[in-house]
């Protein structure tokens, strides 16, 4: 019977050696798991970094209408109309050196129902970065009298981020904190006196879990559940 119970306890160890064993397997592989996730997500956002530095320098000219047998000269000729229509100050002032002006190549069918956009690549960033301040004091943009618009050349990624800044950037500036969204999507906004500064949604929300007047102004732009809501400390009464 000993004999017997001995065996038994044995075996009982062996099992919960073996379980623990491969509990700790398991262990491993998350950590190994959330290591690779944390590695991608780097990789991901620096290929991001740098598809939008390489864009850093590019203008985007939408619904501009296309005409026949275009080129880089006619593109560039279009480009100097919509400058001296809308920017003749500009114009006057700035010395426009382009490196590259050409529209998207043709997927699709050519009778679609909107032009292709314009890229412009200048040789230095202050060119374009002065033609979206210039565009950004106007009420409208236009070609030939016809409405058009001026954006940034931003990777899709950056672009789907701007987009989502965009609900709490018109909280923040109704509730006069002076927003702003500089290149490529990072908001900064007042708070307290100093600026804040934040590249993505996470870091902002950890930043108004500490500030409850900032978190119930923003619940729903950053879709904050109630569970999560900043709780002061309780004082407790001494008995």
């Amino acid at each position: 019977m000993q004999v017997s119970m001995a065996k038994s306890i044995k075996r009982k160890k062996g099992c919960q050696q073996r379980m623990s064993a491969i509990e700790d397997q398991l262990n491993e592989i998350k950590r190994a798991d959330k290591i690779s996730e944390k590695r991608m997500k780097r990789n991901e956002q620096s290929l991001q970094d740098i598809w939008d530095y390489v864009k850093r320098s590019n203008l985007c000219l939408i619904d501009v209408p296309e005409s026949d047998k275009e080129n880089g000269t006619k593109l560039e000729n279009t480009l100097q109309d919509i400058i001296q229509e809308n920017f003749p100050n500009l114009a006057r002032q700035a010395n426009i050196l382009i490196q590259e002006i050409q529209r998207p190549p043709q997927r699709y069918s050519s009778r679609r129902a909107t032009p292709r956009h314009i890229l412009v690549r200048f040789t230095k960033v202050e060119m374009k970065e002065k033609m979206l301040r210039a565009a950004r004091g106007k009420v409208q943009v236009t070609h030939e009298g016809k409405p058009i618009r001026l954006t940034a050349d931003l990777s899709v990624e950056t672009l789907q981020a701007r987009r989502e800044r965009g609900p709490i950037f018109n909280i923040l500036k109704e509730k006069n904190f002076q927003p702003r969204i500089s290149y490529p999507a990072k908001l900064s906004f007042i708070s307290e006196g100093e600026i804040k500064s934040f590249t993505d949604k996470q870091m902002l929300r950890d930043f108004v879990t500490t500030r409850p007047a900032l978190q119930e102004l923003l619940k729903e732009a950053l879709n904050i559940e109630r569970k999560n809501w900043y709780q002061p400390p309780q004082k407790h009464a001494k008995l």
